[in-house]
C-alpha cells in the first residue's frame, strides 16, 4: 500500500516496502530477457558468425559445383584423345647409322650427309665400317626396347657391305629396317628380306657393283649406275644427285624396325 505525501513511514514499513519493489523490478526484468526474446535479436557477434557460416557454406556449394563440372570436361578430352598404337606410330625415333669406308678421310660425302642430318636434329651415329657389329647390337638394343622406332643404314665403299651386314643382325634378331643407302659397294651384297628400300648408287666404269635381292626380299631395290658422269669412288659420295636422294629418302623413312 503507498503512502501519503508527508504521512511517516516506520523503519519496518519502509522495508516492506524496498522488499515489494525490488520483487516487482526483478519479475518484470525477467519478463523483458525472456529466451524467446534473445532468440529474435540475436548480439552482434552471433550475427557476424551467422553471416560468415552462410557465405562459407555458399563457396562450398560453388566448388562441389565447379569439380564436377571439371571432372565431366576432363574425361570428356581423355575419351577424343587418340592413344591407339596407329597415332604413336606417326611419332617415330628415327636412328641413322652412317658407315664410312676403309679410310675415314675418303668417304666425304658420309660426313656431308651427318652435318646436313644433325642440323635436322636426326639422331645419327658416324663411324667407320669396323665398328658395324657393336652398332647393330646398339640397334637391336634400342630396336627391342623402343627406344628407336626407325633403323635407317648409309654406307661407302665397304662401309656399304657394313650396312648389308648390320641389316642381316636385325634379321636374325626378328627386326626391319627402313632404308639402306649404299655408295659405291666393293663387295658383292645381297639385301636381306628384312628391308624396306635399299637405293644404291654405284660406278659401272669403276669398282662399284650391283646390289642384289634375296629370294624372301620384297621390298624395294634401286641400282642406279653413275658409271657415265664424271665422279669417282670418293667424289660419288658428295655427288648433288646422290646427296639429295638420299637425304630425302633418310627423312621420309619412316617404318618401324618392330
Amino acid at each position: 500500500m503507498n503512502a501519503q505525501v508527508g504521512e511517516p513511514v516506520s523503519h519496518a514499513t519502509f522495508n516492506q516496502r524496498s522488499r515489494d519493489d525490488c520483487s516487482k523490478t526483478t519479475s518484470q526484468t525477467a519478463m523483458a530477457i525472456r529466451p524467446g526474446a534473445v532468440a529474435l535479436w540475436p548480439s552482434a557477434a552471433a550475427g557476424r558468425r551467422i553471416w560468415v557460416l552462410g557465405i562459407t557454406a555458399a563457396m562450398l556449394s560453388f566448388f562441389r559445383v565447379t569439380f564436377r563440372w571439371a571432372s565431366a570436361a576432363l574425361l570428356v578430352a581423355l575419351s577424343v584423345v587418340d592413344v591407339s598404337p596407329a597415332s604413336a606410330a606417326t611419332a617415330v625415333h628415327k636412328k641413322v647409322y652412317l658407315l664410312r669406308g676403309l679410310t675415314n678421310v675418303l668417304s666425304p660425302g658420309i660426313d656431308q650427309l651427318n652435318e646436313e642430318l644433325h642440323r635436322r636434329n636426326v639422331d645419327v651415329t658416324i663411324a667407320n665400317h669396323a665398328f658395324s657389329d657393336s652398332l647393330a647390337s646398339e640397334a637391336i638394343e634400342g630396336c627391342k626396347s623402343g627406344r628407336f622406332g626407325s633403323i635407317v643404314l648409309v654406307g661407302h665403299s665397304l662401309g656399304a657391305s657394313a650396312a648389308a651386314s648390320m641389316a642381316e643382325q636385325l634379321q636374325r634378331a626378328g627386326l626391319h629396317v627402313a632404308l639402306i643407302v649404299t655408295i659405291d659397294p666393293v663387295t658383292k651384297i645381297v639385301v636381306p628380306s628384312n628391308v624396306h628400300l635399299l637405293r644404291n648408287y654405284f660406278l659401272s666404269s669403276g669398282v662399284g657393283t650391283v646390289v642384289e635381292r634375296s629370294g624372301q626380299f620384297h621390298g624395294t631395290l634401286q641400282n642406279v649406275d653413275m658409271g657415265k658422269s664424271e665422279y669417282g669412288h670418293v667424289s660419288l659420295t658428295t655427288a648433288p644427285v646422290v646427296q639429295n636422294q638420299a637425304l630425302r629418302d633418310i627423312l621420309t623413312a619412316n617404318s618401324s624396325c618392330r
